[in-house]
């Protein structure tokens, strides 16, 4: 696999672990059956693109357990959707929080281990409420009647995790200045050289153009106007999946979780 290749694998497990729990937020009725179906399936069409490139046992069990889940629905017996939700976050947790503590094995620090897992566990949420939402608001095409409470739970969650993953960014970097030592001193140097620009980006269009967004679709929705808090989401889409793909190469190439 080329370098980019783990990076981009980690940030579609993340997508599809965040996309599940914001699924669990919502409910059927009043939503219909298909609108989690077409979800579930849009992200195993996403993890069948990465197992076709290159299969690996994490990415090919969420296949497997994501294309139950979609058929779960289908059951009579209406719990088992749930259970078959649980199992998917549980497959996907594992297989999304594996090989982002494999860069932090080679260190006993606890602390920075559970940086690493706060980061993974919020670009997950960042990124699953960002295609959630953009796909309720499409839905809310199909059924205008849908109350905006719905979408509004999202962008809450899309909010949130914007603003923790700029403090948990800070709060990492400042914490490896200040206690890391020399090493931490050299991996926080390769920001300002040679990863610069790809830091910029993390930044500016990961970070602080996803709150932009993740603010202004919040006082769309606020009027409530759905249809133009969607165009938003889409554009959210495209910065959260340029910043948090960012964020894994560079966690990848410097050790720092970002």
């Amino acid at each position: 696999m080329t370098p980019v290749t783990p990076p981009a694998f980690q940030a579609v497990q993340e997508l599809a672990v965040g996309s599940l729990f914001c699924l669990g937020h919502l409910h059927v009725p009043p939503l219909r059956r298909s609108f989690f179906q077409t979800c579930i399936l849009t992200l195993a069409g996403l993890l069948g693109v990465g197992i076709w490139l290159s299969p690996t046992l994490a990415s090919v069990s969420l296949f497997v357990v994501l294309l139950m889940y979609a058929g779960s629905f289908w059951i009579p017996d209406r719990r088992w959707p749930g259970r078959m939700r649980w199992l998917s976050l549980a497959v996907g947790a594992a297989g999304m929080l594996v090989p982002s503590l494999l860069p932090a094995k080679e260190s006993s620090n606890v602390a920075e281990i559970a940086a690493q897992i706060a980061t993974t566990l919020t670009s997950a949420l960042l990124l699953g409420s960002a295609l959630i939402g953009m796909m309720l608001g499409h839905h809310y095409l199909r059924d205008p009647k849908l109350p905006p409470a719905l979408i509004r739970r999202l962008a809450m969650l899309f909010l949130l995790s914007t603003v923790v993953q700029g403090l948990l960014l800070v709060v990492n970097l400042g914490a490896l200045h200040l206690f890391g030592g020399a090493e931490a001193a050299a991996r926080i140097g390769l920001l300002s050289t040679s990863y610069l620009a790809v830091f910029l980006s993390r930044v500016c269009v990961g970070i602080l153009g996803s709150f932009v967004l993740a603010c202004v679709i919040w006082d769309t929705l606020l009027i409530p106007n759905v249809q133009a808090a969607t165009g938003f989401f889409y554009m959210a889409i495209l910065t959260t999946a340029i910043g948090e793909f960012l964020g894994r190469f560079l966690q990848h190439s410097t050790l720092i979780p970002l």
